[in-house]
């Protein structure tokens, strides 16, 4: 649901606009007021969550290489992933003495990478992946054009052409939005089970734009070679 309908439900929830009276005033409310004063509020940061998301996709997917979620202590869905510093520190053995193995660095990874790779889903299906690259919007080079732009996987192989991923793309009970997740799943589980544990993988989609940056980032680097 996007964010403009999300307000119009909580508005339609909070009909008696309750979240404008003065805070003093929530005593005296009824517990059903209460109860709707509190949705609504919630519904409200959820779409104005939502959007952000949404927006830094919009104008962020021509020049960047994708949206990093993080959980974050409010009603937020779209920022999910256990990206937490909580997290990394129990891997890198805070209080327990030796560093964890890699593929538990990996399972982090995996729970910041999936919700990305829905909505990476979702971009290709619904309004398409970026046409062009820019380094970031004050870059003064001109873009770089991503001609045929698509998703692929840590394996190498275009997701549009998965014979697994078209398994899900023919079913006609699930919604699209459902198929996006499960093509998540999918193709997460995959890149896993066919990756050996020591592999080291940051992310397991990708498309033009992140080979754009590569090599932007490899020319940046030969040229401060050269300069030294």
């Amino acid at each position: 649901m996007n964010p403009e309908k999300l307000e119009a439900l909580a508005n339609r929830i909070d009909y008696e606009e309750l979240w404008r009276r003065p805070g003093m005033e929530r005593d005296s409310m009824t517990d059903e007021q209460r109860d709707r004063l509190d949705a609504a509020v919630n519904l409200r940061r959820y779409a104005h969550d939502r959007g952000v998301v949404l927006k830094a996709l919009e104008e962020g997917r021509e020049y960047m290489r994708g949206y990093k979620f993080t959980r974050v202590d409010d009603f937020s869905t779209d920022r999910r992933g256990c990206g937490t510093s909580g997290w990394h520190g129990a891997l890198n053995g805070q209080g327990i003495g030796n560093q964890a193995p890699h593929w538990m660095y990996t399972a982090k990874m995996i729970s910041d990478e999936v919700p990305r790779m829905i909505l990476l889903f979702e971009r290709e299906r619904t309004t398409g992946l970026a046409t062009s690259f820019k380094a970031c919007g004050h870059d003064p080079r001109p873009a770089t054009p991503l001609l045929d732009n698509h998703l692929y996987c840590a394996l190498g192989k275009q997701c549009r052409k998965c014979p697994f991923l078209a398994r899900i793309d023919t079913d006609e009970r699930m919604t699209p939005e459902a198929k996006d997740e499960a093509k998540a799943w999918t193709c997460a589980t995959h890149v896993m089970l066919e990756s050996k544990p020591e592999d080291y993988m940051e992310t397991i989609l990708r498309d033009k734009s992140d080979d754009a940056f590569d090599q932007r980032l490899i020319a940046s680097f030969a040229a401060e070679q050269d300069h030294e």
